[in-house]
Order: C-alpha cells, then sequence, then structure tokens
C-alpha cells in the first residue's frame, strides 16, 4: 500500500442491522450490498497524520468505515484485506461506534455482494463474501431503476444503533423480530438478484424498509416520510434508507428508465439533491 489510498462507498440493499456481532455472532447474519463509484480518499503525510477527502458527505453509505480502512491500510501497508477491514472494524469499535462489520469489508472488497456474519472460530472468520456476478442486461437494469438521494436530514447513527441494542438487550420481540426478518431478506435479495427478478428485487426493499422501520421510531422521520410520499408519487415503486436510517442517504428503485427521470426531476423540483453514482466492482487501491 503506497501513501496514498481510496476506499468506495457502498449502497445496502438487503439485511442491514443484522452483521452486527450482538446479533450476527447469535444468529447469525446476512446483507447485500454494492460499491458505488463514490469515494474515500486519504494520503498519509511526513508527520503521520492522514487528510480525507470525499466525493460524497451523505450519511449512511459507509464513510466512517472508509476513513477507518484506509488509516488502517496506510499504516500497515503489509495487511491483507481481512486483516484491513478487521483493524477498521476494530478502530470503530475502541471509539464507541456500535456498529456491524458490512462496511468495513464492502471498502476492502468492493462489487456486488451477499456477506454473511458469524462468531469467528479457529477455521473461519467472521465474514464469509459471496461476489454476485450479474448478466449485463440485469446490470445495467438494476442500475437504470437505482436512484439515490441526500436527504438533508442529519442523524446519529451512534443513537439509533444504541437504542436498537438496547432493546435486543431486554429480548423485545418486535426488534428481535425484525432482525430475523432483515436476515432472510438478505437471502431473498440475492436470490432476486442472480435470478434477474426486478419484481423481486422491489418486493425485497419494500419488505427490508418495514422491518426497519420496526426496529426504533428514529429510524424514520415525518421529514424522511415525506421524500418517500414524494418519491412513490413519482416514478418509485420501493426504496429504502441507506445505513441506520433516521435520514441521510435514500435509496429508491423505479419501474424503468421513464420512472427514474420523473423522479429525478420531482426531487429537482423539491431541491433534493441526488447523488449520481454507477455500481463499480473496485475496492480499496493504491493512489500512487
Amino acid at each position: 500500500m503506497s501513501r496514498a489510498a481510496r476506499a468506495p462507498l457502498r449502497i445496502d440493499l438487503a439485511g442491514g442491522w443484522t452483521d452486527v456481532p450482538a446479533f450476527a455472532d447469535a444468529d447469525g447474519g446476512a446483507v447485500v450490498n454494492a460499491t458505488i463509484d463514490k469515494f474515500v480518499r486519504a494520503e498519509l503525510r511526513d508527520d503521520g497524520t492522514i487528510a480525507y477527502a470525499h466525493d460524497v458527505r451523505a450519511a449512511g453509505l459507509g464513510s466512517s468505515a472508509c476513513e477507518h480502512v484506509l488509516a488502517a491500510a496506510l499504516r500497515d501497508p503489509d495487511a491483507d484485506l481481512d486483516e484491513v477491514a478487521e483493524a477498521a472494524f476494530a478502530l470503530e469499535t475502541a471509539e464507541g461506534v456500535p456498529g456491524g462489520r458490512q462496511d468495513q469489508y464492502a471498502a476492502c472488497y468492493g462489487g456486488l455482494s451477499f456477506m454473511r456474519f458469524a462468531r469467528p472460530t479457529a477455521a473461519a472468520g467472521p465474514v464469509r463474501i459471496e461476489r454476485l456476478t450479474l448478466p449485463d442486461a440485469m446490470l445495467k437494469a438494476l442500475q437504470q431503476r437505482l436512484v439515490l438521494c441526500d436527504s438533508g436530514v442529519a442523524r446519529l447513527s451512534g443513537d439509533i444503533h444504541r437504542a436498537v441494542w438496547d432493546a435486543y438487550a431486554r429480548h423485545d420481540d418486535n426488534v428481535t423480530g425484525a432482525l430475523l426478518a432483515l436476515k432472510q431478506y438478505a437471502q431473498a435479495m440475492r436470490d432476486a438478484l442472480v435470478a434477474s427478478d426486478l419484481g423481486g428485487v422491489r418486493d425485497v426493499l419494500n419488505e427490508n424498509w418495514t422491518q426497519q422501520k420496526r426496529l426504533h421510531a428514529s429510524v424514520t422521520n415525518d421529514a424522511v416520510d415525506a421524500i418517500f410520499a414524494l418519491a412513490m408519487a413519482n416514478g418509485a415503486t420501493a426504496g429504502k434508507a441507506c445505513g441506520a436510517g433516521g435520514g441521510g442517504a435514500l435509496l429508491l428503485f423505479t419501474s424503468g428508465a421513464d420512472a427514474t427521470q420523473r423522479l429525478r426531476s420531482a426531487f429537482a423540483a423539491q431541491g433534493i439533491a441526488v447523488i449520481d453514482f454507477a455500481l463499480t466492482s473496485e475496492g480499496l487501491e493504491d493512489e500512487g
């Protein structure tokens, strides 16, 4: 690893939250996510500090994990990708961030992936990654239907995480049921993508958002709900919040190119920022 590197942001399509060890170590987690061509870049300076530059600042896309991945990689250039991801996860955990592992591994490996999470053993680490390779026609159709926007709503993901995991520790049936359903929807999303089933992708996105909102009231709010209502009235057929929710980036799904353009126009008319992106297979990379 050189003295400069970059790592990609990601969108999570299904299963988010189940990658957190509090759940994954006991019940096993699963997530489908995809990296996008928006990056966090880092340069290791002569004084040992690291300077970061962000293509996009919207919350919920894994930018914090990217910073930690880049710091771990630049400071230990001999580490392999699993070691970098685990070092980045340990850094965030030490800072009191109660999140999971999907962001670090996505930033390291890149691509469209089905990830499974479990308690590490002597024979296997905590993450197993299945790279999903789609036919060109399906990949193009998926890209055409996805619209990513910045809700403009600030949120503290740590506060949402603590509320959810406190409830989970109390064996709250609603939270536990939602997490188990989210895990199943990750498998369903994986299966829909592999089968080139766009209707299945739509349905899973909607069901995933329903379960995500069951976790805690702060996963959504009036401002986020208003954006979803606007989207559904202007070409969107499904959607979910990225990451923990509560604001930040929102991912919408439409029925095709015309609907996508209508949705983008509606967002522009209301001053909602659309984040132009393409799916990418790139992961952690040197930059000279």
